[in-house]
């Protein structure tokens, strides 16, 4: 997919799925694409691990909250630094075999996420 508006096809400039034009309009990015709600959980689940290891000091938060909802590592099956990379890993090797699923599920999340989406559209994808 190239970096082109998913309405109308226009070169995106400084944004990441619609045109300003289209944007302006009103166009819901989630009526162009087909986005899948199993997919849209799964990157959520990846953005939680990702949250639970501090980007200063490398160790495992205690807590997370994310939007009033509190997790721990422990809580998404992490008990230490090895079991964080591998399920580091084991999220993006996922995202990777499914790039076109993936961005368009971006979308849904990049209000929320705003700092996580750009990473994996920059890092991962």
């Amino acid at each position: 997919m190239g970096r082109t508006c998913l309405h109308c096809g226009k070169p995106l400039g400084n944004t990441t799925t619609l045109c300003y034009d289209c944007r302006t309009d009103g166009v819901d990015p989630g009526d162009v694409v087909d986005i899948d709600d199993e997919v849209v959980d799964r990157l959520e689940r990846y953005f939680v691990v990702s949250s639970t290891k501090c980007a200063n000091c490398g160790d495992l938060h205690g807590t997370v909250t994310i939007d009033g909802a509190s997790y721990t590592a422990a809580d998404v099956g992490i008990e230490s630094i090895e079991d964080w990379n591998e399920a580091m890993d084991d999220h993006e090797a996922w995202i990777r075999a499914n790039p076109d699923r993936v961005r368009a599920a971006l979308t849904r999340l990049e209000d929320e996420w705003p700092h996580t989406v750009a990473a994996v559209r920059d890092h991962v994808l």
